[in-house]
């Protein structure tokens, strides 16, 4: 279904504005995507999209992108009777997008319903990753990317880590943001407590003190924890390990990119079961 918007002061383009902010996506419950290539991965996988919007010359102007890739992909969402396409004027919907021009298309869905419960109901064995502060958005994107292509089963982010639902985020994972729950602790007394009682051990980075990585298992039931660039792993974290891991380096160099180090570390796991 197509839906022209001529008004900048119409609802979803007030919605889409609102949801440029961590707040604004809290308080609605939902997130934006942008780009052909996150959008056809939502409506592939049936996800809740509340609706696609375009600027009104989507039909001759693909920005940096795929045109006809672009133009076909819209017209099969405008034919969907499950799927609602607006159009808005190109200078707006260019000031609606986290990139600007080049976009060509972006969506609104409904944030999945996970909690940390999820954990709970993941199979025995299964690796989590715990993000402690995590603030570069490329990092978050690696991570999590990372995370599934190495089959650990969920993600789970301490308070003060950047919004997975940023759309720095969201591109960097390259789709992969819905590969995988993701949902955040409000404090390191609900971390400890669902990571205790899920049984697993709990393997924390400490370049001053752990033990090199490959000396320790980090294949299954493992909640290896990543902290922040720039100080770490907090000492309230620090303090819940079972086991404290650290990568050997060479020369002056005193610590690794944390997705680097979080790929790792990760793949010990692919290693560990070949």
């Amino acid at each position: 279904m197509l839906i022209r918007i001529e008004s900048s002061d119409n609802s979803r383009i007030r919605l889409v504005r609102k949801l440029a902010t961590r707040k604004g996506r809290t308080a609605e419950g939902r997130f934006v995507i942008e780009g052909l290539n996150l959008c056809r991965e939502a409506v592939l996988r049936s996800l809740d999209i509340d609706f696609l919007m375009v600027p009104d010359d989507w039909k001759t102007s693909g920005g940096t992108g795929d045109l006809s890739g672009l133009r076909a992909f819209t017209e099969e969402c405008i034919s969907d009777p499950g799927l609602t396409v607006c159009t808005v004027p190109a200078k707006t919907f260019a000031g609606l997008t986290d990139a600007g021009n080049g976009i060509g298309i972006c969506a609104v869905l409904r944030m999945p319903e996970t909690d940390l419960t999820t954990v709970s109901r993941l199979p025995s064995g299964t690796n989590i990753l715990v993000l402690d502060r995590i603030q570069d958005p490329g990092n978050m994107g690696t991570m999590i990317r990372t995370a599934v292509a190495a089959g650990y089963g969920m993600i789970i982010a301490a308070k003060g880590t950047v919004d997975v639902y940023s759309p720095k985020v969201l591109r960097a994972t390259a789709g992969m943001i819905f590969e995988i729950p993701i949902v955040y602790a409000d404090s390191t007394e609900e971390l400890a407590d669902v990571l205790r009682a899920s049984g697993r051990k709990i393997a924390v980075t400490d370049p001053a003190g752990g033990r090199p990585y490959y000396e320790e298992d980090l294949s299954r039931n493992t909640a290896l924890v990543i902290g922040n660039e720039g100080n770490g792993v907090s000492d309230e974290v620090m303090a819940l390990a079972d086991i404290r891991v650290t990568l050997p380096m060479k020369g002056s160099i005193e610590s690794l990119n944390a997705a680097v180090s979080a790929a790792i570390l990760m793949y010990e796991a692919v290693r560990r079961d070949d």
